[in-house]
Formats: C-alpha cells, structure tokens, sequence
C-alpha cells in the first residue's frame, strides 16, 4: 500500500527534478576568417591581392612576409637588411592580428643564399629572444621578385581574450588606395610595378 502511495510521489518528484536542472546551451558558431592588412602594407595587398594575416577564432596565420621597406617602397641592398627588417613586419602583422611574438608556434623561412643561414639564426634569436617557436628554414633558388631575397611565415596561438585585431578592410580590385582615398596619384605610386629590380 505504502509502495503504491509513495512510488508515484518518488516519480513525480525525480521529474521534477530533471526539469530544474539547467539547460545546456550549445556553443556559439566558430567565427569566420578575419583578413589583416595592417596601415602602410595596403598596397602590396591590393596590388596582389592577398591578406597580410588571416585569424580565424585563436589561430592566426601570416603570408612570407618579404624585408620590403614599406617607407622607402625599396628592397634594402644587404641580405641582414633584408632579415631584420622582416622580423620587424612580421612583429607589426602580428600585431594588427592581436598577437605578440610570444604567441607564435611556428616559423618558416625562406632564403635565397644558405651561406648566410646564421644571419637569419642571430636575428631570430633577437626578435623573439628566448621564446622558442618551430622553425624550419627552407633555402630557395629563386623568389617572386628579382630583390627579394628573405621571407619569413608564421603561425600564432591567442586565447579569445586576447586582443581584438585591427583589420583594415581591403580595397576593391583595380582601385588603388590613393584613388579611394581621393588623392591624386602621385609618380612614385604610379610607377611601382615597374621600379628597376622590383
């Protein structure tokens, strides 16, 4: 008698409990690809039509960044020139990603002249001092422009909280961003394609 009473009750009870339990609530959707091109490198990105950076949720990935001198539009003529002014890009990249040189996992490099292979040992060593990313070094007979003559690529890792990336949105195809801008072409911009060894 006292089961019959007491087992529906129990039922009733257990029920109700399930119901106050809380709700799991799915996790949000994984966000899209957010392109990098940070201020001064809009050019290059238009011009060729690529992305400095791309992140998507905590993983950012970075294109060979070249030793190009942004300022002087101009390859430096040394080889060391070339590499630490390429640690110094790939810093600024980085950057507009919300990363720091500590967040990278990985590095690529790429150089023409393995002869020179400790130049590119000392100026990683100086660029992320005693973080120690993977790397692999990579020698190369030849490179997109007749200049260059360095690359370097990486891969970062940033928690969610880390700091928001400073995307600067990309340029239609085939307008230049003095045109958007509404500046007037200068020479020096008009003739970059054409520059002698470039």
């Amino acid at each position: 008698m006292l089961k019959t009473i007491f087992l529906p009750i129990a039922v009733t009870l257990l029920a109700g409990c399930a119901l106050l339990e809380p709700q799991k609530v799915p996790p949000p959707p994984e966000p899209g690809a957010m392109l990098v091109v940070p201020e001064g490198t809009e050019f290059a990105a238009n011009l060729l039509g690529y992305s400095q950076a791309v992140r998507v949720g905590p993983w950012i990935s970075t294109s060979a960044i070249p030793g190009f001198d942004i300022k002087k539009r101009a390859f430096p003529a040394a080889f060391e020139d070339q590499v630490s002014v390429a640690f110094e890009l790939l810093e600024k990249v980085l950057a507009a990603s919300g990363a720091k040189m500590s967040d990278v996992t990985e590095i690529t490099t790429y150089q023409l002249d393995m002869n020179e292979f400790f130049v590119t040992v000392d100026a990683r060593n100086q660029a992320f001092g005693d973080h120690r990313p993977t790397w692999t070094p990579v020698g190369v007979p030849s490179m997109a422009l007749p200049a260059m003559q360095f690359q370097i690529s990486a891969r970062a890792y940033v928690p969610e909280s880390g700091a928001p990336p400073q995307v600067v949105k990309l340029i239609e195809p085939g307008i230049r961003p003095e045109e958007a801008a509404g500046e007037e072409k200068s020479e020096e911009r008009k003739t970059f394609r054409n520059r002698p060894g470039y």
